[in-house]
């Protein structure tokens, strides 16, 4: 619904903004006197492509969006004050995050060697709270594919089957952590291959890949991204503080002291 709301506002905007230069581009829909071309849809969607695909769902929001666009502005609802406030701040914001990111450059990197002296002081934090398992889940609906995919892995036989073909996932599955009807026959047994469990879909088989136990510590292969993620948001505060230190030094600011 917030989707269909920025289209609706953003199709205001490009109307409101429309110029008189011709638009000889394909046209993919009209609603009354509105219509949407190819140039139009690709100015819409922020320049990103369009293909067969996505430009049925893409003209049906802009089809929807419009119709309700114009019966808001029948009844007058573009006028109303509480609106039209919220427009200005919602393009004042527009207007700040985007000064913010363009006078950050240049770009904020992060080292490996900072990565591993976070990771180095902060590895209580990576502590795993619960036994988890890495794990390979494969999956067929055939009895007979079952069977091969079975031999495959306990008898190590070699098959007329291409595994990777039957895995759907690699993840990580955590104790207690999640409804999955699997838990219990994966922390219910140390084996490395387990199944074929049968469902009211299939057949499912795990290979364990890694086990590990609560209260070890992840390696930093597992949290490089997160850490990473960290130190990045935390230089961009920072710069942005500074930032807004130093412009504030440009104006004269006043504050009455009775409501600070």
């Amino acid at each position: 619904m917030k989707f269909l709301a920025f289209r609706v506002f953003f199709v205001f905007v490009l109307f409101s903004c429309e110029t008189k230069r011709k638009d000889s581009s394909d046209v993919l829909a009209r609603v009354s006197e509105k219509t949407l071309t190819i140039n139009k849809a690709q100015k819409i969607n922020m320049g990103k492509p369009l293909d067969k695909e996505t430009i049925p769902g893409f003209v049906s929001d802009w089809v929807t969006g419009t119709i309700l666009l114009n019966k808001g502005k029948e009844m007058g609802i573009h006028k109303d004050s509480l609106l039209l406030r919220k427009r200005d701040v919602y393009f004042n914001n527009l207007i700040t995050s985007s000064f913010l990111y363009q006078s950050q450059h240049p770009k904020i990197t992060v080292s490996n060697k900072e990565v591993l002296n976070y990771y180095n002081k902060n590895k209580r934090s990576f502590f795993r709270e619960t036994d988890e398992v890495f794990l390979e889940h494969y999956f067929t609906e055939n009895p007979a594919l079952s069977k091969k995919i079975k031999s495959f892995f306990v008898l190590n036989k070699k098959t007329d089957i291409n595994i990777s073909d039957f895995l759907l996932e690699s993840k990580t599955v955590k104790k207690g952590r999640s409804s999955d009807q699997f838990t219990s026959f994966i922390f219910g047994n140390k084996n490395e291959f387990i199944g074929p469990i049968s469902s009211k879909n299939g057949h499912h088989f795990f290979k364990i890949l890694n086990r590990y136990e609560k209260g070890s510590v992840k390696g930093l292969e597992m949290v490089y991204d997160e850490i990473f993620q960290r130190l990045h948001k935390k230089e961009e505060k920072n710069r942005s503080l500074f930032f807004l230190d130093s412009i504030k030094n440009t104006v004269n600011i006043y504050i009455n002291p009775k409501y600070k």
